[in-house]
């Protein structure tokens, strides 16, 4: 039998024009479940694709006073810990009533950001860090874990223009931060140590190895002899010495001077310090066909 259809009931009206909520959990459980949906979805970050993770993001983030959807895009597991993306603390420290004022200055080796945090109270807070300062600490020139270019490779004035915000907001703003890392600076620290000290291998005795321990195929030392060996040190204050030189015969001068450790770099080091040579070489008002570093690179 087929029961009729009842029209006069009453529908519930459709409402317009109420605020927008995002959702905030109110326990560890919430917690986990919200955490666990957002993983099953797929459309959770690269570095936030466990539900163990996310959920640690959305503590994180609402000590901080943070939604939870802006938390996992904006909160980072950096070795282990929970860090803040760089680009979030002007609008936390925003919405909390403090001033961030950026600025950049100087050249060369002086080339230096400044960070000013100004708390509701009118206080001041200012710190900086500069290019002098990135040699020092090792991170000038520096190179991904894969030996690829990092960002203080390609973008040297976004990462010193982070490191004086970290140092500012977390000194200037303690009580809203709680000593939270910057993502960006925490990716500088090395991991914890671990044993890679390789197995003893059993060749017979009349095995040949094809190349020379520590060397490539074309007879530089291998990137990962060279991370071990710390070269990145000189790696680095050759990068440092092309980016500061002032004259061609200062940069000219550069190739005599590191001609052992030039021949010695890794590959894909050399191919780095090749470019950043030869773009000094043009910026210093060089004819490009009588940059030395050219010629080193035809004789290999």
């Amino acid at each position: 039998m087929v029961l009729p259809v009842r029209t006069d009931v009453e529908k519930p009206k459709l409402e317009v024009g109420g605020k927008l909520a995002g959702i905030v959990p109110r326990n560890i459980d919430e917690i986990f479940r919200l955490a666990s949906a957002i993983s099953q979805s797929g459309l959770a970050p690269k570095d936030m694709s466990t539900p163990e993770r996310l959920t640690v993001a959305i503590m994180t983030g609402l000590e901080l006073g943070l939604p939870p959807m802006f938390a996992i895009n904006k909160i980072a597991v950096i070795n282990g810990r929970p860090s803040l993306w760089g680009d979030a603390i002007p609008g936390l420290l925003w919405s909390r009533g403090f001033a961030v004022d950026e600025i950049l200055q100087g050249q060369d080796e002086d080339r230096c950001a400044v960070c000013t945090v100004t708390r509701p109270t009118g206080e001041k807070i200012t710190r900086s860090f500069s290019v002098r300062d990135a040699k020092k600490a090792g991170l000038w020139g520096k190179l991904s874990k894969s030996g690829e270019p990092g960002p203080w490779i390609k973008y040297p004035e976004r990462m010193l223009a982070m490191r004086a915000r970290g140092f500012a907001a977390r000194d200037g703003a303690a009580d809203i931060l709680g000593g939270l890392y910057l993502k960006e600076e925490l990716e500088d620290v090395p991991a914890e140590p671990r044993d890679i000290t390789p197995v003893a291998e059993i060749m017979p005795q009349n095995f040949k190895r094809k190349r020379i321990v520590g060397k490539s195929a074309d007879g530089r030392t291998t990137a990962y002899k060279a991370k071990n060996e710390g070269m990145e040190v000189t790696f680095n204050e050759i990068i440092g010495h092309i980016r500061a030189a002032a004259d061609l015969e200062f940069l000219n001068s550069l190739r005599d001077s590191y001609a052992q450790e030039l021949a010695d770099l890794p590959t894909q080091w050399m191919k780095i310090t090749s470019q950043e040579f030869v773009d000094k070489w043009a910026d210093l008002g060089g004819e490009p066909h009588e940059c030395p570093m050219l010629e080193m690179e035809e004789r290999g």
